[in-house]
């Protein structure tokens, strides 16, 4: 996110700064290099983060499907997509986040924590707010991705 402000920002002072000069076509290309999480070497260890990533990953695929995959279902079925989620959350126990997935496994769980409340005021028909809480839980797990990339771009650079 910080390097998608830095571009704009650098987007905009060269359109500022070219606004008051003749106009020409010449387009001018802006890269910058991807950056990379600052965390201790020793706190994040290339066979954990291995491990972590392949099991998370597929966990966070996983629970986006349950969860959107079962936006149009009865009360009465939202037991399966409990029991669903509860075997998420034992598998993402499983996996044991290193240090530097920390955000990442807690995000996991946010989403988690909300589907399961979700689902579970929903079979009690209780549920209110599912348009908002169906957006805020693929939110989290869109969190999630995000910083899956920033671990994987880590994971790049451990010896």
């Amino acid at each position: 996110m910080a390097q998608l402000s830095r571009l704009c920002i650098l987007i905009l002072l060269i359109s500022l700064s070219t606004g008051c000069a003749e106009r020409t076509s010449t387009l001018i290309a802006v890269t910058t290099e991807p950056s990379v999480p600052q965390m201790p070497v020793e706190e994040c260890p290339r066979t954990a983060l291995e491990h972590w990533l392949q099991r998370s990953s597929n966990l966070t695929q996983e629970l986006s499907d349950v969860v959107n995959g079962n936006i149009a279902i009865q009360p009465e079925q939202a037991f399966n997509v409990i029991n669903d989620l509860s075997a998420i959350r034992s598998a993402l126990e499983l996996a044991r986040a290193p240090q530097c997935a920390t955000a990442h496994a807690a995000a996991l769980s946010e989403a988690l924590n909300l589907a399961d409340a979700y689902f579970s005021a929903y079979s009690a028909r209780r549920a209110t707010d599912p348009v908002g809480t169906l957006t805020r839980i693929n939110s989290l797990l869109d969190q999630a991705r995000a910083l899956e990339q920033e671990l994987m771009r880590l994971y790049s650079t451990l010896p």
